[in-house]
């Protein structure tokens, strides 16, 4: 008896297969200009997804808050009362 992985991985390449030669009465993709859009609209919005990538990912979050934690514990506990002596 074939495993599902076998029998999904022959089939997305029958897939592959029928999908790799277009259809007889299609036509070429045309755009009237090279990019979609301006260049600073897209880095404005490659910029906008990064961000919200970055603020939606609690792993990261939760991590980098720990590091800041203990780095603030750190230098709190080397630099405590040095600031009241000359």
């Amino acid at each position: 008896m074939l495993t599902l992985k076998v029998v999904m991985n022959r089939r997305n390449r029958q897939l592959v297969e029928d999908l790799k030669t277009p259809a007889p009465d299609s036509q070429d993709l045309f755009f009237p200009t090279q990019y979609s859009q301006p260049s600073f609209n897209q880095l404005k919005n490659i910029l906008w997804k990064q961000f919200i990538t970055y603020w939606r990912s609690p792993d990261y979050n939760i991590v980098r808050f720990s590091f800041t934690f203990v780095t603030a514990l750190i230098f709190g506990s080397l630099f405590w009362q040095v600031g009241t002596t000359r």
